[in-house]
């Protein structure tokens, strides 16, 4: 199977990942952001198991892991009344934890690994909607272009 061209919008953790991944998995990717240069937005977050099965598989865990903290429980009150109370050790994995980690700092390491692999971003693009081109689709921009046809 030949590889596809694929558009990505935005370059959020999510956005960053899904490129590394597709452009490892042999495919033309292109980043599309809006904001004239790439950087965080929101303050912290935490990664659950499945994120981090990610980060592994892309090869970051670890990195991940020196920047971030290890999470074993979350507890939870409002009023008197407990709302939530999870144990990781619970789970069926015991070596299951989170991560909390400094948003720009989960950036830095995904759009380090975009960088050194080469995939375009394009900058100060917003998105407003796309078209069909046959069996792809055209991206249209808030500035009236539109791009070339994405698989």
């Amino acid at each position: 199977m030949r590889g596809l061209n694929i558009a990505i919008a935005g370059c959020g953790p999510c956005g960053l990942a899904a490129a590394l991944l597709l452009h490892r998995a042999g495919h033309q990717v292109t980043l599309f952001e809006r904001f004239d240069t790439p950087r965080p937005i929101g303050s912290g977050l935490m990664i659950q198991p499945t994120g981090m099965a990610v980060l592994d598989q892309l090869g970051m865990l670890d990195d991940v892991l020196r920047r971030g903290s290890r999470i074993d429980r979350l507890f939870g009150k409002a009023e008197d009344r407990v709302v939530l109370d999870v144990h990781y050790a619970a789970l069926r994995h015991r070596a299951m934890f989170g991560i909390g980690i400094h948003r720009a700092s989960l950036f830095a390491i995904l759009h380090e690994a975009v960088q050194r692999a080469g995939i375009t971003v394009h900058t100060g693009r917003t998105l407003v909607d796309s078209e069909p081109v046959g069996a792809q689709r055209a991206l249209r921009f808030a500035d009236g272009e539109t791009s070339i046809p994405y698989d």
